[in-house]
């Protein structure tokens, strides 16, 4: 019956099986010697065979005792290993963290806070999952990511989130569109601040609504304060395309300032001279999950290295 069998019985085992001695075996175990011997003897009623032979000079392995020991080691060993485990986990040490994102997060520090949390959390594995904008909510509730970017502040109460950046929109043109190259320079692919009326009949690249509306609002937004309305020819679901298209020629677009480091080719970039709507990207996670260690560990880093 070897339900009887529990974990001291094993280790106890193990002890005398290495010590081929009750007394050391049982120091060993921090308990005395006759107890120690109880445990060996319900062992091995519960075996329904002996597993040492005991004499006044020696203590010796059976056979069976000898077979049983090799595979004693193999349990409380993986007893360890568990144990183990679950304690890197419970301290958030071990455990997949998968983030969510979209691909302008690269241009603001995503790389570096990716390669700066093993410093602290070497076990732990982090897993990057691209999903847009309109998605990262839907995909924390679900389960899918424990961590996202997000653009809205209306947010279900099941979700908490922080400010991570706020940064203005620029004007973004093909470099050879004549109004790049008549702009006096103020640094590598940098006009000087421009009237965005003068683009008025100008096509526009957006970021599809569909993906982003947050975003797509945004552009919208600072074209009507600007006095015009966009002429929408092309839309796309991520920023890089967006970028692409411009570098084409295929119209102009506004962009977060951090895509000015998307060192995309054939793109110049100018500030405006009124931008007053910003683009916020906030960190989001689920409120049940707010005092997981690994969790707040990432969002910490996340914190120091996410910049516009």
């Amino acid at each position: 019956m070897t339900t009887a069998i529990e974990l001291r019985h094993l280790r106890h085992f193990i002890a005398l099986a290495q010590e081929l001695h009750f007394g050391r075996a049982a120091q060993r175990c921090h308990i005395s010697q006759p107890p120690f011997s109880v445990s060996i003897r319900q062992l091995e009623q519960a075996l329904g065979f002996a597993l040492v032979e005991r004499s006044t000079h020696e203590v010796r392995l059976t056979a069976a005792g000898a077979a049983y020991y090799e595979e004693a080691l193999k349990v409380a060993s993986q007893f360890a290993r568990a144990h183990a485990t679950a304690a890197r986990v419970h301290q958030g040490m071990q455990g997949t963290l998968e983030v969510g994102f979209f691909a302008s997060m690269l241009h603001r520090g995503l790389d570096r806070a990716v390669q700066v949390l093993p410093q602290s959390h070497p076990d732990a594995d982090l897993r990057l999952v691209e999903l847009s904008t309109a998605d990262q909510i839907p995909a924390l509730q679900r389960h899918r990511i424990r961590y996202g970017f997000v653009h809205s502040t209306a947010l279900p109460a099941t979700v908490m989130s922080e400010e991570l950046l706020c940064e203005p929109f620029v004007l973004c043109l093909p470099a050879a569109h004549p109004m790049a190259r008549a702009a006096p320079k103020t640094g590598r692919r940098r006009a000087q601040a421009v009237d965005l009326a003068r683009f008025k009949d100008e096509p526009f690249v957006l970021f599809a609504r569909t993906f982003s509306p947050a975003y797509y609002d945004h552009v919208v937004s600072l074209c009507l304060s600007a006095g015009l309305h966009p002429r929408v020819r092309h839309e796309a679901r991520h920023w890089l395309t967006v970028l692409a298209c411009v570098s084409k020629g295929l119209g102009i677009t506004l962009v977060p300032r951090s895509l000015v480091r998307s060192r995309y080719p054939d793109l110049c970039f100018a500030d405006l001279q009124a931008s007053p709507v910003a683009s916020i990207v906030r960190g989001a996670w689920l409120a049940s999950e707010a005092d997981d260690p690994a969790l707040r560990a990432w969002h910490a880093v996340v914190r120091r290295y996410i910049t516009a």
